[in-house]
This record gives structure tokens, sequence and C-alpha cells, in this order.
């Protein structure tokens, strides 16, 4: 695909509900192909391994789509959607899952919320390599599966790496945290590698989440989370 090509399917993207305005773009990898080019889309983010790593940069693309034309939905199927259908993809509560209970994060609705488990090395959590799509909550763990029990003066440090993107420059990622279930809104980050650090003002249990801005999947590299106690 050429430079003007993907310009053009760039400008064609459909953007539906489940978004936060100016930041989330897509959530149901809903887009249009061009040269009859498929490649793999994750409806929700996932480990990478070696059956996916080739998708680590590209651009995710899917062989449904659809275009507005003469004002009309067209999906390609050849029905017609109307705008109240496209509305209703919005996502009305939060996804089944078993640590957030309330987000407090203005307009946004997560499309999924997926666990990543945490290798233990050396007193600290080495996060897995992942693919987080956008509006996908990635809530990173320990070994066991919990969070992490913290009181006052305590202190969170979340070290990322970004694989380079071939798509776009900026990879905009929110790093953020869960506190005894509630989600506070996060931080964007758009350089490659980058820490993200949080003191504790409160006693409870925390979790440290993912949320891509991107458009296109973010692949990241194995992290480090480290607490560093009072």
């Amino acid at each position: 695909m050429n430079s003007n090509e993907k310009k053009t399917l760039n400008m064609k993207r459909l953007i539906l509900g489940g978004t936060l305005v100016g930041v989330f773009v897509l959530i149901t990898s809903i887009t249009l192909i061009a040269d009859n080019q498929k490649r793999n889309v994750f409806e929700k983010s996932v480990l990478i391994t070696d059956e996916n790593r080739d998708q680590i940069g590209k651009e995710a693309f899917s062989d449904y789509y659809i275009v507005n034309h003469n004002g009309k939905f067209i999906d390609s199927l050849g029905n017609e959607i109307s705008q109240e259908d496209l509305l209703q993809k919005k996502t009305e509560d939060i996804p089944e899952n078993r640590i957030i209970k309330q987000i407090k994060y203005e307009n946004f609705k997560p499309s999924s919320i997926i666990e990543f488990v945490g290798q233990e090395k050396n007193g600290v959590t080495i996060s897995p390599e992942i693919f987080t799509i956008n509006a996908s909550v990635n809530i990173l763990t320990k070994t066991n599966g919990e969070g992490w029990d913290l009181k006052e003066g305590d202190k969170i440090q979340y070290d990322f790496e970004k694989y380079q993107s071939e798509v776009v420059e900026n990879q905009n990622l929110i790093i953020g945290y869960i506190k005894d279930g509630v989600l506070i809104k996060g931080e964007v980050f758009s350089q490659l590698k980058g820490a993200y650090k949080l003191s504790i003002n409160e006693p409870g249990k925390y979790y440290v989440y993912l949320i891509s801005a991107s458009s296109d999947p973010i692949a990241l590299k194995n992290g480090t989370i480290k607490i560093l106690k009072s």
C-alpha cells in the first residue's frame, strides 16, 4: 500500500461510540480495506505471541466495513445501518470483570477489561508483552492475579517501552491506577519509553492499568512494576 492509499484509508475510518472524545477513535475495528490487503484485527487486548508478533507496528485492517454513501451508512454486506443503530454500539455498562466496579473518567466507556498477570523477578513484577487496543482497559496484576496492598507514603513505578509503529509517530498510551475497585483518570504518554509514578495518599488495594488512545494497536514490550515502601 502506498502512502496516498494509506492517507485515503485513514480519512475513511468511521468513528463510532464507546469513545472518549478527542482521544479514543475506535473500539469495534470497523475499517475499510485497500488492495484486498487483510491483517489480523484484535477484538480485545492480547498477549504478544510467536503467532501474532508479525503484527507489531502494523495498521489493523478488517474485512468488515461501513461507508457513508449519499448520506446513508452501508456495511460490507449491503445492509443499511441507521445512525441510531450506530449509537447503540456504545458500551452502556462496565464490561464484566472482577476488579473494576466504578469508573471516574468522564465520557469513557471501556470496550473490554482484560487482566495481564506479571511474573516476579528480583523483587519487581515483570509485565508481559501486550497488544493493547483502543478503549480496552488492561489491568496489570501480581503473579497471583491480585493488586498491591499499599499505605500512605508508599510509591508505585511502572516502567514501559512501546514497539515503534510503522503507521503513526505518536502512540498515545494512558496509564493510571485502580484503587479499591475504582478506576481513576490516568495520564497520557506519547513517548516510546518512560515511567509512570504514583505516590500513595490513601491506603487500599491498587492496580496499574493501561489504555490505548491510538486507533491502531499499541505493542508493549515487557515492563516492570516496582513498589517502594515508606
